[in-house]
């Protein structure tokens, strides 16, 4: 009598299906519409697998990228066995042969509760030992009625981007589809526990019984759907929530290996069918990527907000005196070209964040921006940072490594401090400028890409190029439209801005909210002339703060030093006036009287503009 052989589809779309082999051609498998067996499953290849008949059995010969697996184990060439699993890509199989002629599984005689080879629906042993019970009609193939609907689910999917919205789509759709009494879903809690989160509809007498823990834990160690039906709720104790309904569904959500969450489906009167565990698996599969990432979004934001917090960072460009306003209105308009942008202003000014405002207000918005201080990378770097490696391109280089030009393409790439970038990086930079395509340290492959430049400097870089130290067709490209960035010293009332911005952030951070600055403390900070500029008056203020006794911040609390310097930092009639005030009162060892006559000025001018400056005394 002739064998048949088959396969029987135990995860994946047709759960149940039987597919019969023929001895006479090579059966292939994947999905191209030619196979003898046509998968939609994403991860198999057009051509995945080949089964051939030979003397004495079938043997399986992998024809893809990802690898096909029997019993587990990546084969190449393989010989089948009664039983034996047979995986392609997220779709398994059983392979098996029979005398008889297999059915398409719409007459139970094809299968046993007792068959090992049925996990179609999974009786779980904690919950009873008694066989499974197994519906009255089970439909071999998921409904093309199901297929509209998952479509659907996938474009709703891929559009969001909280987690809570992924769980309600699916729930919705299961319970809509299914027609199921109720839908529930568990997350992963922070101690590793799945604990209920949602219900379609919400939690009412109907569903107050919960979502079974016990099902929920079998589902968790074996990594797959479970469908109990009949027997199992009619044997469970009052206390048991399953002993409230004839039927459940219940699918893992996986991310590769790791459970983050599971989806329930119960009735309270009549059955599932095969259709609806086809359908709550492919739902499951669909979720478990939109809730994996939606997770690590929603982990990345929070992250983000915590660090912007915690560092006090502009994330706008703070200020409406008229510099920062014609700032303003340069960045709107340069934004929306595509030449490399010059941003020059002494350090501490803000140079990145105006940069980050053109990024943000430019067509670019969407990819990423990518910063870099071409003064902060040892020399010997600086080209692999920049441009990239190949293995073995110098020691350490153990594997290919992308620089920042290829990562940032068709993004924004800021190259703080310009000025100190060598001669070697300059003229490889100019290359990429001018549309060149690069190659990265070592390799000989061609890279083009798209990105937009821009670029900051403290110092005058026409003074290096005068001086030879910066390549004058390099500064050309890079100076296609300037932004200057006014300091400190010159934006007027926008210290008090700056002041109020900043005292808020720490006095959050460091739990002191009715922390104040007194009038005289911000004369102080008003008549100082911020060397540091922002990033100064940030530590001041950070630095007051934590240091101040009481609940006002006085001239004393506020750490302001005046560093030494040849230079003319300030023409500023008041500050130099400042300086020497205090110059003469160290010199007279704080006596007033003595200071005046030094300074040729009436000891009560002198009181006065002590007390105007905010000048301690001794």
């Amino acid at each position: 009598m002739s064998m048949f052989s088959f396969l029987t589809m135990t995860s994946g779309d047709r759960v149940g299906a039987n597919f019969l082999l023929d001895r006479e051609v090579e059966n292939r498998v994947g999905r191209d519409a030619g196979n003898q067996i046509v998968l939609t499953d994403p991860l198999s290849s057009r051509v995945h697998c080949v089964l051939r008949a030979h003397a004495g059995g079938w043997r399986v010969l992998d024809q893809s990228r990802n690898g096909t697996y029997v019993n587990d184990q990546k084969i190449d060439d393989a010989t089948l066995g009664e039983g034996h699993r047979l995986r392609i890509g997220s779709t398994e199989f059983t392979f098996h042969q029979s005398e008889l002629r297999p059915t398409t599984l719409d007459k139970l005689e094809a299968l046993t509760p007792d068959d090992d080879d049925f996990d179609f629906a999974i009786a779980p042993p904690s919950l009873s030992s008694a066989s499974l019970e197994l519906p009255s009609e089970i439909e071999t193939h998921q409904s093309d009625a199901d297929l509209p609907k998952l479509y659907q689910l996938s474009l709703a999917l891929i559009q969001v981007r909280e987690s809570q919205t992924v769980i309600r789509c699916a729930l919705e759709t299961l319970q809509q589809r299914s027609k199921a009494t109720f839908a529930g879903y568990l997350g992963m809690s922070d101690s590793g526990e799945l604990l209920p989160r949602q219900t379609y509809p919400e939690m009412t007498e109907v569903n107050s019984g919960g979502l079974s823990n016990a099902l929920t834990a079998t589902v968790v160690n074996d990594r797959r759907a479970v469908w109990l039906t009949g027997q199992q709720f009619e044997e469970r104790p009052a206390s048991e929530s399953l002993a409230l309904y004839s039927d459940a569904i219940c699918v893992p959500l996986l991310d590769n290996d790791d459970v983050i969450g599971a989806l329930h489906l119960y009735k309270s009167r009549g059955r599932f069918k095969s259709d609806d565990l086809s359908f709550a698996n492919s739902v499951g599969q669909l979720v478990s990527a939109a809730l994996a990432r939606t997770l690590q979004e929603e982990r990345l934001d929070y992250d983000l907000r915590r660090i912007k917090a915690q560092s006090g960072a502009l994330d706008e460009i703070i200020g409406e005196c008229p510099a920062i306003r014609e700032l303003k209105d340069k960045i709107s308009k340069v934004a929306a070209a595509t030449g490399c942008a010059l941003i020059r202003g002494e350090s501490g000014v803000g140079k990145e964040l105006v940069a980050r405002a053109l990024h943000r207000a430019g067509p670019r918005r969407g990819r990423p921006m990518l910063s870099v201080n071409c003064a902060a990378i040892p020399e010997s770097l600086l080209e692999s940072h920049l441009f990239g490696h190949s293995a073995g391109a110098f020691t350490g280089a153990e594997q290919d490594r992308a620089g920042l030009f290829e990562q940032a393409d068709m993004g924004t790439l800021f190259l703080d401090e310009i000025g100190e970038l060598q001669p070697e990086g300059q003229a490889k930079l100019l290359r990429v400028l001018e549309g060149h395509p690069f190659q990265p340290v070592g390799g000989g492959k061609d890279i083009q890409v798209d990105v937009r430049i821009i670029a900051a400097t403290n110092q005058p870089l026409e003074t290096q190029v005068r001086d030879k130290n910066f390549r004058e067709d390099l500064f050309y490209r890079l100076a296609v439209f300037e932004l200057n960035v006014p300091p400190l010293r010159e934006r007027g009332d926008d210290l008090d801005l700056l002041i109020d911005h900043f005292l808020t952030h720490f006095r959050a951070q460091h739990g002191r909210p009715k922390l104040e600055v007194t009038q005289t403390a911000r004369k102080k900070l008003k008549n100082y002339s911020w060397p540091g500029n922002i990033r100064q008056l940030r530590n001041v203020i950070d630095s007051a703060v934590v240091l101040t006794s009481g609940e006002k911040i006085s001239p004393e609390d506020l750490p302001l030093r005046d560093v030494e310097t040849d230079a003319w930092d300030s023409l500023r009639i008041s500050e130099w006036e400042k300086r020497l005030i205090v110059e003469a009162l160290r010199r007279c060892g704080g006596s007033v009287q003595e200071a005046a006559e030094l300074l040729g000025i009436g000891r009560a001018t002198l009181y006065r503009k002590i007390e105007e400056y905010g000048i301690p005394r001794q």
